[in-house]
């Protein structure tokens, strides 16, 4: 077993303790992982949506409209080149049907993507420093929450969750490119 793998399976071992240990937890975890699937995910691409298309941004909200297409195209396609088995206790949660196609976390990738797309939109919005950096605090501790649910819950491994969070950065970032420059004086790109 590589080092990775360990990591892994420690995470999983720790957090499926924690979860027996304090049984309370798991509704609230419920709630977080309900938050990150495709009807909550699909719930804040239509506030990124809305709050461009308010600030008559039309391309941004169709940046944001590609955006979650290409990110939902890639983890199925990663999905299908690496067919990762889900952590044993996850068919409690998903169902016996459902448990390959870990890697990388769809909920965490399409939550995290949605938040900073939303970001971009705040930050078009306002220029209140306060402001955006309460939005910035909000939306890392849900996306904390959300990533915390995976563990708790037993339906991704580490590694899923960091391979959603580099996919959702990297997608976000080639989208920032694409967003109406004249919200974005700083970007000197």
């Amino acid at each position: 077993m590589d080092a990775i793998e360990q990591l892994d399976w420690g995470v999983y071992s720790h957090f499926r303790y924690q979860g027996e240990k304090t049984p309370d937890l798991l509704p609230i975890m419920q709630d977080a992982y309900h938050l990150s699937s495709y009807i909550g995910v699909s719930v804040l691409l239509s506030i990124a949506v809305i709050l461009f298309l308010l600030m008559k941004k039309w391309r941004s909200a169709l940046v944001a409209l590609i955006s979650f297409a290409v990110a939902v195209a890639l983890i199925e396609t990663v999905r299908w080149l690496v067919p990762r088995q889900r952590p044993g206790d996850a068919d409690r949660w998903l169902g016996t049907d459902n448990m390959v196609g870990s890697y990388p976390s769809a909920g965490v990738f399409l939550f995290m993507l949605g938040v900073i797309l939303i970001g971009f939109a705040v930050t078009d919005l306002t220029d209140r420093r306060w402001l955006r950096g309460l939005y910035v605090l909000l939306a890392a501790l849900l996306t904390v929450w959300v990533c915390l649910s995976q563990f708790f819950l037993s339906t991704n491994f580490l590694t899923d969750v960091l391979g959603g969070m580099a996919g959702a950065t990297c997608v976000s970032w080639i989208a920032y490119r694409f967003l109406d420059r004249a919200a974005y004086p700083i970007d000197h790109g």
